[in-house]
């Protein structure tokens, strides 16, 4: 059975679920699921990507099995994944980061370990495919590098980027203060899966 991801970012924060596909006619797909899919609501818009097929398609889901096991979708539309602009939006991007110096940088770069003291924050942050806003309790200076870890979409791979300080936002109110930061080095696959959630996003949103 191929496997298929389903997408929602119309709630305060994004779900994503995976599972397989049991049944799919035309307009309508059911996916078994190893959980999570009480996550979600009938009539919720979602993005579904299905394994081996090109682009993404746009679901409503149509009913939710009691024990979260299994989801029936009625499919909206099809689109290519080579269309969309890629503005900053907001997701799940667990990462973990550490100040490092110029020769960290090339070295990290290269496959090298990093020892020292990395931070994680709260993975739920604003992205685009050129840099992150995120939470930060660590003392950065604009213009400083850092070291990052990420995990995008299933978490499958992790991936080793570079980025440097652009924007510090002091604490205000009950909202923490936190980083903007513009990638240096991102390795060509993590850009591309960066891109792919970008459209997964914007199709929920539509």
């Amino acid at each position: 059975m191929p496997s298929v991801r389903i997408l929602s970012a119309q709630g305060e924060r994004p779900i994503m679920v995976n599972g397989d596909l049991v049944s799919h006619t035309e307009d309508r797909m059911t996916v078994h699921c190893g959980g999570g899919a009480d996550n979600l609501a009938a009539g919720l818009k979602v993005v579904v990507d299905i394994d081996n097929e090109s682009g993404s398609r746009r679901c409503v889901v149509d009913a939710v099995s009691a024990t979260g096991t299994e989801i029936v979708l009625r499919s909206e539309a099809t689109h290519a994944a080579d269309k969309r602009d890629y503005p900053r939006l907001f997701a799940g991007l667990p990462i973990r980061f550490r100040s490092i110096s110029e020769d960290e940088a090339s070295a990290w770069a290269e496959g090298e370990p990093i020892g020292g003291h990395w931070a994680e924050p709260d993975p739920y942050m604003n992205f685009s495919v050129g840099g992150l806003r995120f939470d930060c309790e660590d003392d950065l200076d604009e213009g400083s590098l850092i070291a990052i870890e990420l995990s995008i979409g299933d978490g499958s791979a992790l991936w080793r980027a570079t980025a440097r300080v652009v924007r510090i936002f002091a604490a205000a109110g009950d909202r923490p203060s936190s980083v903007a930061v513009s990638f240096d080095y991102l390795p060509l696959g993590a850009r591309e899966a960066l891109s792919e959630l970008t459209l997964q996003i914007q199709e929920t949103l539509l």
